[in-house]
């Protein structure tokens, strides 16, 4: 009964510092001020003011800082007593302050680290030109009053349940900064082993850069020696053959005239085999101009204008069995292919029947794929790759199958500009078919 009176009590003690609060009151006399400080600063309950705007508690009388145990109550916040979040404690400021609610139920923290459920009856006015809320408050462990503890214990599980969701939410947000830091560092080791790698890869280009350059100024420097100080001496040695050979006449015996015509046949070879280096190393130097062809009429003035042609044009072996697709090429590179593929179809026919060389092409997508194909003596299937490679022959050089075995590596060699190929099929008259491809003409 007697914590009851001191309830009513307290309730009275609000009531009249609402009626001290209210508007009315306000509006009184400057003379009526004074009762109000000294009421606000003598009064034995607990009472503050705290800014609406920041929060920030304004004044605290004796009995305040008594309870909480501060020295000053002014220097803190109400964020620094109030354990709800800082959301919480900014909405329900907001809802006193537009008096939705005055008396509340709040957890606080005291100076010694203990927590106290408070009762807080609130008023707003306007303090020296400032928004702050005039509280009056009191310890509700006075009280046991069934329905207020109920109401109390509610307030505190709903308190603690909201601060578990807050300590969760910092948890995780915790542990997500450090998996995202990690991720971070991880990356970073990523990036770091990425670019080492990116500058040794540009080291590396620089250097093959560099020896590529090398290769190709040696290279260049090789071609200009085989054009000049090779083919010097071969020229010089068919000379003299040739002069020997006309000076001994019928005179010199067999064996000076074989030595003879060897030193003859050796040096048209050497002359042979440089010329056909000299164009093979030549193809790289040579500007590559493509533009939109006739293979048809490259054909036809090779085959007509070739001097070493002429026993083929002579024998009319070359048939053009459907015309031919404009193509996307270099005219040189083209007359060059066509050029060694009719000789070599020449050099190697069968002797026991008419020589017949086809020419054909088809369109495959936005490539144009020709055929050469001869009844001559053929390939062996183990042979058709061999012979694509430099200076190889099948047969021993002589003075009736000369040859430097050059020239399909030149076929090879003047395709690969354009991502061509050549490769060799058996022919359907024993003979073979030789095939490449070039892109077609848009």
């Amino acid at each position: 009964m007697a914590r009851r009176g001191a309830l009513r009590r307290l309730i009275g003690v609000a009531a009249l510092a609402a009626t001290l609060l209210s508007p009315v009151a306000q509006a009184e006399p400057p003379h009526t001020e004074p009762s109000f400080r000294d009421f606000f600063a003598s009064h034995p309950t607990p009472m503050w003011m705290i800014e609406v705007a920041s929060g920030d508690i304004v004044r605290a009388n004796s009995a305040a800082q008594d309870f909480y145990g501060y020295d000053d109550l002014t220097a803190l916040n109400i964020r620094d007593i109030n354990l709800l979040t800082p959301a919480q404690i900014d909405d329900e400021i907001e809802r006193a302050a537009a008096a939705e609610r005055n008396h509340l139920f709040m957890r606080h923290r005291l100076a010694d680290g203990s927590v106290k459920v408070v009762g807080i009856y609130t008023q707003r006015m306007d303090y020296h030109g400032r928004e702050v809320l005039v509280s009056s408050l009191y310890d509700t462990s006075e009280f046991e009053s069934s329905a207020e503890r109920h109401y109390i214990s509610r307030v505190e599980e709903q308190v603690d349940l909201q601060t578990a969701q807050l300590r969760d939410a910092k948890r995780r947000q915790a542990w997500l900064a450090w998996g995202a830091a990690l991720a971070q560092g991880v990356a970073i080791i990523i990036l770091l082993s990425v670019l080492a790698r990116l500058r040794r890869a540009q080291t590396d280009n620089r250097r093959l850069i560099e020896e590529l350059s090398f290769r190709n100024r040696e290279l260049e420097r090789l071609s200009h020696a085989m054009a000049h100080h090779f083919q010097e001496p071969s020229r010089r040695l068919i000379s003299f053959a040739q002069q020997l050979q006309r000076r001994l006449g019928e005179s010199a015996d067999e064996s000076t005239r074989v030595a003879v015509d060897f030193i003859g046949s050796q040096s048209r070879r050497l002359s042979a085999l440089v010329a056909d280096m000299q164009r093979y190393l030549s193809l790289d130097r040579m500007p590559f101009e493509p533009r939109r062809v006739s293979p048809g009429e490259i054909l036809d003035d090779v085959y007509r204008h070739d001097e070493p042609l002429a026993d083929l044009r002579q024998a009319q072996a070359l048939t053009v069995a459907s015309p031919l697709p404009d193509v996307h090429f270099e005219p040189k590179r083209l007359a060059l292919i066509f050029r060694v593929l009719l000789h070599n179809a020449w050099q190697y026919r069968d002797t026991e029947r008419p020589l017949r060389v086809t020419v054909s092409a088809t369109r495959l997508d936005q490539r144009i794929r020709f055929a050469v194909e001869d009844n001559g003596t053929g390939i062996a299937p183990e042979y058709r790759a061999q012979v694509l490679e430099m200076f190889t022959r099948l047969v021993p050089n002589s003075e009736q199958t000369p040859g430097t075995g050059m020239g399909l590596a030149l076929v090879g060699k003047a395709l690969r500009c354009v991502q061509g190929s050549v490769h060799i099929e058996a022919g359907p008259q024993g003979g073979i078919r030789m095939v490449f491809d070039l892109p077609a003409a848009e």
